[in-house]
């Protein structure tokens, strides 16, 4: 019997140890700085799947996947205009939703579009996929410096949180 609780224990542990990970994306085009993560946190006020920061000057890619964004969190200066180019390489359905820009593209699997947003005056603006955002697909425009809420320092850094509950890896 206590050999079973042993084996169950260290299955367990291994299951475990087989969902972490982390994502880090690398600089490309226009863009500088880039934090990778894993794991979830509070990002402007939303629970969010968080796969890292990039600092942007003015165009970046965005990976929508299957349950996140990729950058999280895009960084700039206050009231800058950027362009990001969205891209679904998920293998469901996504959207890009800002509610306080009227922004909101929904792209099939493989699909991409750009669309132009505008870093806040100060603080964060959060971004969602409207069929998602329970499932922790949210992410935030943030002005660099000031962070997007919940654990991000303002150095721009993001740092690793420990799961729980529903989180599912992706």
């Amino acid at each position: 019997m206590r050999q079973g609780v042993v084996i169950i224990a260290g299955a367990l542990l291994l299951l475990a140890a087989a969902g972490c990970g982390s994502s880090s994306s690398g600089s490309s085009g226009s863009t500088s700085g880039s934090s990778g993560s894993g794991g979830q946190r509070t990002i402007a006020g939303v629970m969010a799947n968080d796969h890292g920061t990039k600092t942007v000057s003015k165009e970046t890619e965005v990976e929508l996947d299957d349950f996140y964004f990729e950058p999280t969190v895009i960084q700039g200066k206050a009231g800058q205009k950027v362009t990001l180019e969205l891209k679904n390489e998920g293998k469901v359905e996504h959207s890009f939703t800002i509610d306080s820009q009227g922004v909101d593209k929904t792209l099939s699997p493989g699909a991409d579009t750009k669309v132009t947003v505008t870093i806040p005056a100060s603080g964060s603006v959060s971004f969602y996929c409207k069929f998602h955002k329970s499932s922790g697909m949210a992410g935030a425009l943030a002005v660099e410096g000031q962070g997007a809420g919940g654990s991000m320092p303002g150095s721009g850094t993001t740092t690793n949180t420990t799961t729980t509950g529903s989180y599912k890896g992706y």
